[in-house]
């Protein structure tokens, strides 16, 4: 099904730029049909930020019941986290795949207000002072996804501070949020439609050669995504003695399946197995890779910093380094929670677009190449998991490589007898 949907919106994507192409016209009276698509995704927006951060910053309990486990789990993924998204912002900053595409008029209606809210990040005293709401159902009326996310994280850590109390109001928080991942998938039923009319209306405003930067788009977050899973994480396993190579053999049928149908769920049960052969206890790995799925999404944490550089490249909105990295940190605090949501990493995307300012206008264009993405992003989540097992297994000495070792040599002599 996920598969067939992304189908139409790749074929949706296509008529569009036909549409655009050989009947311009047309296809800026279309215009409409896809502003009201992105007015139905920012309708989730706020209510699914709200909800996730304040499950995840309470912990759901499992923090504490796991005490020195799971706060370790965290530090590794915060860690891992801001390496990657530092990586993917190098790569966006170096090579510009949104650079010499001229959107802005995409965003006529907004682009003044929004070059204001951009220009207002700079200054770090102003920011820090704004950030706090003084009203926070006026900030969420506002859609000021600072404000909600800062109140969401204190609301949560405030939860999980009084523990049972707090109960009631997480479970309702559980409930809504299941409630607006349904309606998401509800929304996004009418993406290819959204699509069809944005891509229609962009390339009859601006020509065909509209396709060129997504193109480029691809090439940069995949270019990405291979430095992260052959030069990060080997740099990382060197460093803890791990031959990374042999244990990217071991599973890598495992991220061929991830790869191809863009779910790590599927392959949920092998690598867990997999890791518990390999020496990580099954304490480690009961925990780390299930909540991995949705706080340790390596794959999607590049693709979001890639694509927020290129939605700021394309509508012509500059961004210093201070900006990039309030950038950085709302990504951290945005990224958590939410990858279980169907269609997660645009609704992610949205997300820190309006919270730093970028029109969300660029981000149902993407969503027409999200498919291709999807795939590399969802493999790489792989051997990250891997990786996360290793280490906190390593800091809660728990890891038994050695036996895994004993096994194989003795697999290989029965081979050669």
């Amino acid at each position: 099904m996920k598969k067939f949907f992304a189908f139409q919106v790749l074929i949706a994507l296509v008529i569009g730029a036909l549409i655009g192409h050989f009947f311009p016209e047309l296809g800026q009276a279309l215009r409409p049909v896809g502003d009201a698509f992105i007015h139905l995704i920012k309708m989730i927006v706020v209510p699914i930020v709200f909800t996730t951060i304040v499950i995840g910053s309470s912990g759901g309990g499992s923090m504490k019941k796991m005490g020195s486990l799971g706060l370790k789990t965290i530090i590794w993924f915060e860690f891992i986290t801001t390496l990657i998204l530092g990586i993917g912002l190098l790569l966006a900053n170096t090579l510009k795949p949104g650079a010499g595409l001229n959107m802005s008029h995409l965003a006529k209606n907004d682009i003044a207000p929004l070059n204001e809210g951009v220009s207002k990040v700079v200054d770090f005293k102003t920011m820090l002072v704004n950030i706090i709401p003084s009203n926070i159902v006026d900030a969420m009326a506002k859609s000021d996804l600072l404000a909600v996310i800062f109140f969401a994280i204190l609301f949560g850590v405030a939860a999980g501070a009084i523990g049972k109390a707090s109960e009631p109001a997480i479970k309702f928080m559980e409930s809504v949020a299941k409630i607006m991942f349904k309606l998401t998938q509800m929304v996004m039923v009418t993406a290819p439609i959204g699509v069809l009319a944005l891509m229609a209306a962009s390339v009859g405003q601006f020509g065909i050669a509209l396709l060129v930067p997504m193109a480029k788009l691809i090439g940069v977050v995949y270019l990405g995504l291979a430095i992260v899973i052959f030069g990060l994480f080997p740099l990382i396993a060197w460093f803890l003695k791990i031959s990374y190579f042999k244990l990217f053999r071991m599973i890598w049928d495992l991220f061929l399946i991830a790869f191809s149908t863009t779910s790590t769920e599927t392959i949920l049960p092998q690598l867990m197995s997999r890791m518990e052969a390999y020496g990580c206890s099954k304490r480690v790995v009961s925990f780390v890779i299930p909540s991995g799925l949705s706080l340790n999404c390596d794959g999607s944490t590049l693709y979001l910093s890639v694509c927020s550089i290129f939605l700021a490249q394309a509508f012509g909105i500059p961004m210093d380094f201070g900006q990039q990295l309030i950038l950085m940190g709302v990504l951290v605090a945005t990224s958590k929670g939410i990858a279980a949501v169907p269609s997660g990493s645009l609704v992610v995307l949205l997300a820190t677009a309006s919270a730093v300012g970028l029109p969300a206008e660029g981000v149902a264009i993407i969503a027409g190449i999200d498919r291709v993405l999807d795939m590399a992003r969802t493999a790489c989540n792989t051997p990250g998991h891997v990786l996360a097992c290793i280490v906190v297994s390593k800091w809660e000495k728990e890891f038994r490589q050695q036996e895994w070792v004993n096994t194989q040599t003795e697999q290989s002599s029965i081979r050669q007898a």
